[in-house]
């Protein structure tokens, strides 16, 4: 490689990672408690071990026609609405609708009797999954900028590619006893080697899912001849046609067999069901003819969660079926796209694997930072020095404290209805992060200080 070329290189490489390095370092350290939602929500809430404990082996198969009824039984009275049946995890089913305005409405039921309990007065999840998809600003610039940082990534680690030419001896150099600068050097590099793998999965993967609303016209270009209209009801399927007229509702768990034949070796994590009523006069379940119900999920040995079929919902007939598996080279990589970036396969040590690597690519960033300064001279008392610690270092604390207080916070029983445990546990996130990102400018070692908030970390996590 010419010398120019490496430079240009080298320079494009430093700079991606410093102009958008804090940004990646929150959507990268946010995406691990956000990949770990559901474990994080059946540790935390007692209540959700506890309808798991009283399902009966025979009670796992789901009850299609029961969960309807239970929500119909709960005033859960929407034309259209959502269902995710029980998981390995989750041992509960949810009833969603969705609002343009406002929060949804979400019903938690148990998966033996179908009965509704009280759910989590936490939403901890939802907190950190939202600061990884949209960074908690207005849909969707939010998460354009969050596609950008993945786009921002994935130059960065192409540029860093082609600059290491000696990888091989690179991926075992680690030389403590030299310089700050060679040990910090040494740490880039291995730990852009060895998460080299996962962290090209996560820009790309991240890149396409945050600029998604700008790139679809191009990947229907691509997979669907540029028709933006068949791309969209191949990946959503198609809607109800509203006629008025009603009808009887097809055996709805005749249905939910059916699917071992129509969407053979799929999990079912989603059901839309449209245009279902109940009559007045009766209280008897209709459906408007054109009603539909959609089953959709992942494939349990290919990658790709776009798999769905759409019935009828008062003749039970097949309208629609969406897969993926056996398509074209985009279709293919489009629909393995979700999968690969929230581990939508495999078990949970991948996931931790997953986890582990995208510590490793917080390391990476935090080394970047490092390295830019330490070969311009700059100490901690450059402002860019200040802001890393400050940011990075506080998005880490107000992590631990939000979920050390979050546990404390079930002490006091706050109703799930009244919204206190997830108000305070947003005041403890922002506020401590907020005070943290500010100390760095206030108190002027920032050696001892990134000490004091490890020590801190440390105690909120393991308290």
């Amino acid at each position: 490689m010419e010398q120019q070329t490496h430079k240009t290189l080298y320079s494009t490489h430093a700079w991606i990672g410093v102009i958008s390095g804090i940004l990646l370092f929150i959507v990268t350290f946010s995406g691990i408690p956000a990949l770990f939602d559901h474990e994080i929500e059946f540790w935390q809430y007692p209540g959700y071990g506890e309808v798991a404990n009283d399902i009966h082996p025979d009670d796992k198969v789901f009850n299609l026609e029961k969960a309807v009824a239970a929500a119909k039984a709960v005033n859960f009275d929407y034309d259209n609405f959502f269902i995710q049946p029980a998981s390995d995890i989750n041992n509960h089913v949810i009833l969603a609708h969705f609002f343009e305005d406002k929060e949804p409405d979400l019903r938690y039921l148990d998966a033996n009797k179908y009965q509704q309990f009280v759910s989590s007065p936490s939403e901890l999840n939802h907190l950190f999954a939202h600061l990884h998809t949209d960074l908690h600003l207005p849909n969707p610039w939010g998460r354009y900028l969050v596609g950008l940082s993945g786009m921002a990534m994935l130059l960065a680690i192409i540029a860093g590619i082609f600059i290491h030419v000696k990888w091989r001896k690179e991926f075992v150099m680690l030389r403590p006893k030299r310089s700050w600068r060679l040990l910090l050097t040494d740490q880039h590099k291995l730990l852009g080697l060895w998460s080299l793998p996962f962290t090209l999965i996560l820009a790309f993967t991240g890149t396409i899912l945050g600029l998604l609303g700008l790139i679809s016209p191009i990947l229907a270009l691509a997979a669907f001849n540029g028709d933006v209209e068949k791309a969209t009801i191949a990946v959503l399927g198609p809607r109800a046609e509203v006629t008025g007229e009603y009808s009887p509702v097809y055996p709805l768990n005749e249905l939910w067999q059916r699917l071992e034949v129509d969407l053979p070796d799929t999990s079912i994590e989603l059901i839309q069901v449209s245009g279902l009523q109940i009559r007045n006069e009766d209280k008897s379940q209709v459906t408007d003819i054109g009603g539909i119900i959609k089953f959709s999920g992942y494939h349990k040995d290919k990658l790709s969660n776009l798999e769905s079929v759409t019935y009828n919902l008062s003749s039970g007939e097949m309208i629609h079926q969406g897969s993926f598996i056996g398509k074209g080279p985009f279709q293919r990589i489009f629909a393995a796209v979700t999968p690969l970036h929230y581990v939508l396969f495999g078990n949970t040590w991948l996931k931790v694997f997953y986890a582990l690597s995208a510590l490793a690519a917080c390391g990476l960033i935090l080394t970047g930072n490092m390295l830019w300064l330490n070969r311009r001279g700059h100490s901690m008392e450059h402002w860019l020095s200040k802001l890393t610690l400050g940011a990075c270092g506080g998005l880490v604390v107000s992590t631990g404290l939000t979920f050390f207080s979050s546990q404390l916070l079930y002490a006091f029983k706050f109703s799930a209805d009244s919204h206190l445990h997830h108000h305070i546990e947003e005041w403890v996130f922002w506020l401590s992060w907020g005070v943290i990102l500010l100390m760095p400018f206030v108190y002027q070692n920032g050696f001892k200080l990134s000490h004091y908030l490890l020590r801190l970390t440390s105690f909120s996590l393991f308290a």
